[in-house]
């Protein structure tokens, strides 16, 4: 049996402190409580070191890919934007169009840290809930949770009333671009320089780069890998970005059907990728 790192294990938090809470985005086509099924592991590793909050994304959708038919019992399935080509009724149109569902994913977001403080306070016997530090996005969720730390860096986190200050983001399988307030206010074409398949060629600007501790885990064999490069560059350096890739797919280490990301080792990497930003985010409070 593998066991948690000396190091994870002295940073577990104290049993009188209220555990610190990261929200968690499901990918495109999935569910709160699939992304939890998918997530068991890793949240299993976090267990002792933070509360995670699960929620399901305001648009109903097909299922997304490789959900079926492991989870055909398990709908309705959900999306965090309704449309991936908002300019088919003109750009002007489809920029609005992508702001009102950034605000009404953002929304969702509250909510749900809002039923999650009731949650903590029924079950605890009034104690109050722990602080919301982070967001761990997988897929489209992972995108999500770019453009929310990218909207954060840019000042517009009180465009939604109630969004906490993430101290720090997790982007798992995530790919180029983020989905975001800021990139919704922009046509296509504000955005200068050639580009590729994978979304433009030049680096970021230093305008662009978000400081917000950051991890970044990726597949090398996702059909998304060279995309989710291209994402973890508009994050600093300077020890606050974590970034690990394993031999799998679109999916998590240890996912159904996985043999090949290292398993229980992969996912404790993951874990102390994480703690280790959040120290850095404690460090700096």
């Amino acid at each position: 049996m593998s066991h948690p790192s000396t190091a994870a294990s002295s940073r577990a938090a104290s049993p009188n402190r209220a555990l610190p809470r990261i929200v968690c985005l499901h990918g495109s086509g999935t569910s709160a409580i699939i992304f939890k099924i998918q997530l068991r592991n890793l949240s299993r590793a976090l267990r002792d070191h933070f509360r995670l909050i699960y929620l399901d994304a305001p648009y109903q959708s097909v299922a997304g890919p490789g959900v079926l038919p492991v989870f055909a019992d398990c709908p309705p399935f959900w999306r965090w934007y309704p449309f991936e080509d908002y300019a088919t009724n003109g750009v002007e149109a489809g920029v609005k169009e992508q702001e009102r569902a950034a605000r009404k994913s953002r929304q969702t977001i509250v909510a749900a840290i809002r039923k999650d403080d009731e949650d903590v306070r029924k079950d605890s016997g009034g104690k109050e809930p722990g602080p919301v530090v982070g967001v761990m996005g997988f897929s489209q969720g992972g995108r999500f949770t770019a453009g929310l730390l990218a909207d954060q860096a840019e000042g517009r986190s009180w465009e939604t009333q109630g969004m906490p200050e993430f101290k720090f983001g997790v982007m798992l399988c995530a790919s180029y671009p983020p989905y975001s307030l800021t990139n919704a206010s922009k046509s296509p074409l504000d955005f200068p320089g050639p580009r590729d398949e994978y979304g433009t060629q030049g680096p970021p600007s230093l305008q662009e780069i978000v400081h917000v501790p950051s991890v970044h885990v990726r597949g090398l064999q996702d059909p998304n890998l060279e995309r989710g490069r291209r994402l973890s560059k508009y994050f600093a350096e300077h020890g606050i970005k974590e970034e690990k890739e394993y031999q799998m797919w679109h999916n998590l280490p240890q996912a159904a059907g996985d043999t090949t990301s290292g398993g229980q080792k992969s996912t404790d990497e993951i874990r102390d990728a994480i703690l280790s930003v959040w120290d850095e985010c404690e460090g700096r409070s």
